[in-house]
């Protein structure tokens, strides 16, 4: 094995041992329990390897010509075979379950001390931390005022015709058209910054989250025979049935239209396609001449450019929803999507140059601090970052 795969391992044999010890942090456990779920023989291995085969292999001071040999008597003890690793983020899905072997034989005191002695190309240093992103945007009037939510007070704070605009007590903007007139049309934009998110209920009762650097255009009270609104970015709807209105959500040339249903919209302009996945109920895609009708569960594609329509082959409705639910949760995910996540989440510039084909596996919550999100990759990668402000440079 080469002394990188070495290295990258032994960020994985810290958590072992720290967690023998009771001494993980929750981004740490986090990591560990991500391992433990990617294969059964992570899990077997974890459950017959003893505290003493670990204190024994732990005292050893053996260069990695003996550290192999304590290895193969690990097979033995276990009767554990080798199979697929999965750690946690690979490229190219290449490490194999013989090296999560390793990585648990030369666990603890041994692994600390060679960590401290190779120091990686570029130290995970940073002179400042970058908080997680907040529930924070902008709201444009009708007549082009625009007003802080994240500064605004709770209670009314606008009004549009005779429709009411409200903060609640949980930073909810609440649209109250119940007075509204079917004359009034006036239409409010709002729109997160990276950084941001925001959930408003719709003149109608529909409820919308907004993700990071997203907007949406809506009028102050929906009147005629349609309810349209106009998305950009990334939003959750969870739309109220009105048979007699049907709901209608523009982004470029592509639609969604609805009766009543829940849905997650991706349409970032620097994205190839825009991809809308169904929850719940039914929807109608629509693209130029193209029109497809989605089933809970699937996921349209159209491409930005072209206006074509197909349907992805898999979704992982639990990475789709990931945001919506607190989390950041990768499934063999390319290194352009995380980053994009976590440019858009932490309102920062990444520099990934070198490492465009790596893939990566696993979850953590979005509420920790960027520095948790890329000390769980060091730890499990072989990148290395540095902080400077809001500029973070990744290395292998």
């Amino acid at each position: 094995m080469e002394e990188k795969d070495v290295q990258q391992l032994l960020r994985i044999a810290q958590l072992i041992y720290r967690q023998r010890s009771g001494e993980l942090d929750e981004t740490e456990q986090e990591t560990l329990n991500t391992w433990l779920a990617a294969s059964e023989q992570n899990r077997q291995l974890f459950r017959e390897l003893s505290s003493e085969q670990l204190e024994a292999i732990t005292r050893s001071e053996a260069d990695q010509e003996s550290l192999q040999a304590s290895v193969e008597r690990v097979y033995l003890a276990t009767g554990i075979k080798p199979g697929p690793a999965n750690i946690y983020m690979s490229k190219w899905r290449t490490w194999r379950w013989a090296a999560a072997v390793l990585v648990l034989a030369i666990a603890g005191a041994w692994a600390l001390r060679l960590v401290k002695e190779r120091k990686p190309p570029l130290a995970a240093v940073h002179t400042t931390d970058v908080e997680p992103g907040s529930r924070k945007a902008t709201l444009q009037l009708g007549n082009g005022s625009t007003i802080v939510l994240d500064d605004a007070q709770n209670g009314v704070i606008a009004n549009q015709g005779k429709t009411v605009i409200k903060k609640s007590a949980n930073g909810q903007l609440v649209y109250d058209a119940s007075a509204a007139t079917a004359t009034e049309i006036t239409y409010n934009t709002i729109a997160t910054p990276n950084g941001g998110e925001y959930e408003v209920i719709l003149p109608d009762g529909s409820h919308v989250w907004l993700n990071a650097a997203s907007s949406i255009r809506f009028p102050a009270a929906f009147t005629g025979n349609f309810r349209k609104v106009e998305i950009n970015g990334e939003a959750y709807l969870e739309i109220v049935k009105n048979a007699k209105a049907p709901f209608i959500v523009v982004s470029g040339k592509h639609s969604v239209e609805v009766l009543g249903t829940a849905f997650n919209i991706q349409s970032y302009p620097k994205e190839e396609n825009i991809a809308t996945t169904l929850i719940q109920g039914s929807i109608r895609i629509a693209a130029g001449k193209h029109t497809k009708v989605l089933q809970p569960g699937q996921q349209s594609l159209v491409g930005r450019n072209t206006g074509d329509i197909r349907l992805a082959a898999e979704v992982n409705m639990e990475e789709v929803l990931a945001w919506r639910n607190g989390k950041f949760i990768f499934d063999d995910t390319n290194m352009k999507t995380v980053v994009s996540q976590l440019e858009r989440w932490y309102n920062v510039n990444i520099d990934y140059t070198g490492m465009e084909d790596y893939h990566f596996n696993g979850e953590i919550s979005r509420n920790v601090s960027l520095s948790k999100v890329l000390k769980m990759m060091e730890l499990t990668s072989n990148i290395h970052y540095k902080i400077n402000d809001r500029n973070i440079y990744m290395t292998k």
